[in-house]
């Protein structure tokens, strides 16, 4: 089973992911790790700066490609992969995946990120305020579970996880 951590940049994707796949013993694997890997910068920032947002995007989809083939890992992914219906395709390619949304609310978010500077697309407060509400649907529609993450230990989040997929 692949457990594939969805939601908005701020929304707690890695630390769940890293705390959920101790408690499951699954692998935890970072998408935008493996893309840096791939692109050979040193952040997410240099991508978007020297290469723009579409040459992320397609790395994006070729990292979606090579995890396809695994069969068990808790996937922490980008806030922007539901852009693209066929990475979620790749990524939850059998019945037992199951996409998780990490739903946290905007001001939420914005008190986790205030002193972040490595995230290009919240950079501007008003823009990243749209990103969120035109994601917000993507997220809700590839969701097969939905967990609040707002005022909750990242402890909690994951053993909430843990619980709605029956491994408890």
């Amino acid at each position: 089973m692949k457990i594939i951590l969805i939601g908005f940049m701020g929304s707690g994707k890695s630390e769940v992911g890293r705390e959920l796949s101790k408690s499951l013993n699954l692998p935890f694997i970072e998408m935008d790790k493996l893309i840096l890997q791939k692109s050979g910068r040193k952040n997410i920032n240099e991508i978007f700066e020297n290469c723009g947002e579409l040459y992320f995007r397609k790395l994006e989809e070729e990292v979606a490609k090579q995890l396809a083939t695994l069969e068990e890992a808790v996937i922490s992914t980008g806030g922007g992969v539901v852009l693209d219906r066929m990475i979620i395709a790749c990524l939850k390619n059998r019945p037992e995946d199951t996409v998780v949304w990490l739903a946290t609310k905007f001001a939420t978010i914005c008190e986790r990120l205030k002193n972040d500077k490595t995230r290009p697309l919240f950079a501007d407060i008003k823009n990243a305020k749209k990103l969120y509400k035109a994601r917000k649907t993507l997220y809700e529609n590839y969701a097969d579970m939905t967990i609040a993450t707002n005022d909750k230990s990242i402890e909690d989040i994951a053993y909430e996880i843990a619980k709605g997929i029956g491994e408890l």
